[in-house]
């Protein structure tokens, strides 16, 4: 039933004429407003878990700490990732993270020289090496280029950046406070 309507069977039966003029138009006008908080309601009920969110998509993001970057699918991704999570700091806990979210990656930590450990070949790295790690991606396919333009780019830019904000935010956000992560894309 229409607000309108509900609206005009509301009427005292004698004393208004659901077909006046002035009292249909008022009529129309508030029930088009009931029609709308009644639309609306039913976008917030779909709200409630993040498949039917919407434009409310938002308001998940706010919550959960998310920047909201990317398109649609991608922010539902990210939502549901981060509402999936269990928790964990180990190599294979971040691999099997990535593996729901469809990224195929690789963690590697490099380790500084060492006298009596590394070898001739082996990467020299200052001892604060251990604080940090790479993510692998492979066979990325969402990831964004952004080359130097003049004009929009700044002093200090770098000459090429690219990289995937779904992957990257994600493990940004869960790995340990004190570690800085890097991104190689292949």
């Amino acid at each position: 039933m229409k607000g309108a309507q509900l609206l005009a069977s509301l009427l005292p039966p004698v004393s208004y004429a659901p077909n006046a003029p002035q009292i249909a138009t008022t009529l129309r006008a508030e029930g088009a407003q009931l029609d709308a908080a009644q639309q609306s309601a039913g976008r917030a009920l779909a709200a409630v878990t993040p498949f039917g969110a919407g434009e409310l998509l938002v308001d998940w993001e706010r919550l959960l700490g998310l920047s909201g970057t990317g398109g649609y699918q991608q922010r539902l991704d990210a939502v549901l990732a981060k509402l999936a999570e269990v928790g964990g700091l180990s190599i294979p806990y971040f691999i099997s993270l990535a593996k729901r979210l469809g990224y195929a990656i690789q963690i590697i930590e490099p380790q500084p020289f060492r006298a009596d450990a590394s070898r001739a070949g082996d990467a020299v790295y200052v001892d604060e090496v251990i604080w940090c790690f790479q993510v692998v991606v492979e066979g990325a396919t969402t990831w964004r280029v952004y080359p130097f333009r003049a004009g929009s780019s700044v002093a200090g830019d770098r000459v090429l950046t690219f990289g995937d904000p779904v992957i990257e935010e994600v493990l940004n956000d869960l790995k340990p406070g004190h570690t800085f992560v890097y991104f190689a894309y292949q």
